[in-house]
């Protein structure tokens, strides 16, 4: 007896390579992973974990009628530099380490793992944001025995919202970078370096004044009150420094030849 076989069509085929394919949570955890479980990774977030303790140390020891939610917010400020090297580590990797090439033959569809690295991001930024929260549990009561000083334990929420704001676009703001730049070393050079020149220019007025509309902290201005004209800032700086690099990353991941 002859048995012909059919061949399965490509609407078939595709279908059951998408019921083989990862789930998006596990996607998420898989990037979420991807950003801790590496040396780099370990390096940045023990030397997150010390610097936020410096600061947030430091708050409790010299500043005076400090509270609980100044310590969360000084233990902070060190996430703002350091979690955008981890989005731009995150970004870079795959193509740095040749294990792009694996990761797209499980996961064809680049956009998948690109929106799934974009949530592992945010993810990243809102975990940093709460840990600013068990740091300050910590050094709230050690900072009150070694100082003497009743330290009040209560919080500025609309201010502590500004500073999660803050942290969260600051870690996309480096994840767009990488992508748009697909080196690591550029994208953390440019990332660490702007700050500092963009402080040098600010002493030249107009310069300062068109700075203060590529600003992406401007965030930090509306822990004081919100003003139409300090919403267009963060506007404009979202705009710069995601948006604009965002989309030219994601046309280059896309695009680009995978070696």
């Amino acid at each position: 007896m002859i048995t012909t076989v059919r061949p399965h069509s490509a609407h078939s085929i595709s279908a059951l390579a998408d019921s083989r394919a990862p789930s998006a949570p596990r996607l998420w955890l898989v990037e979420l992973r991807k950003l801790i479980d590496t040396p780099s990774g370990i390096a940045l977030a023990a030397g997150g974990v010390l610097l936020s303790g410096v600061f947030g140390g430091g708050a409790a020891l010299f500043i005076e009628k400090v509270t609980f939610g100044d310590i969360a917010r000084l233990a902070g400020i060190p996430l703002l530099t350091l979690l955008p090297v981890f989005a731009i580590l995150l970004a870079t990797s795959a193509r740095h380490h040749r294990t792009a090439l694996t990761t797209y033959a499980l996961v064809p569809a680049r956009s998948r793992i690109l929106v799934a690295q974009l949530a592992a991001v945010v993810t990243l930024g809102l975990i940093a944001a709460a840990s600013t929260f068990a740091m300050a549990a910590l050094i709230t009561p050690v900072g009150a025995l070694m100082t003497g000083k009743e330290i009040v334990w209560s919080v500025n929420w609309s201010a502590q919202l500004v500073l999660t704001a803050g942290i969260v676009l600051a870690t996309l703001s480096g994840y767009a970078i990488g992508l748009a730049t697909g080196v690591a070393p550029v994208a953390i050079t440019v990332v660490l370096a702007w700050p500092a020149m963009a402080l040098l220019l600010s002493i030249f007025p107009r310069a300062a004044e068109v700075l203060a509309w590529l600003d992406i902290n401007a965030v930090a201005d509306l822990a004081d009150g919100v003003t139409g004209v300090e919403v267009a800032q963060v506007a404009t700086g979202i705009l710069a420094w995601i948006v604009v690099p965002g989309i030219i990353g994601v046309a280059r991941e896309l695009r680009t030849e995978v070696r």
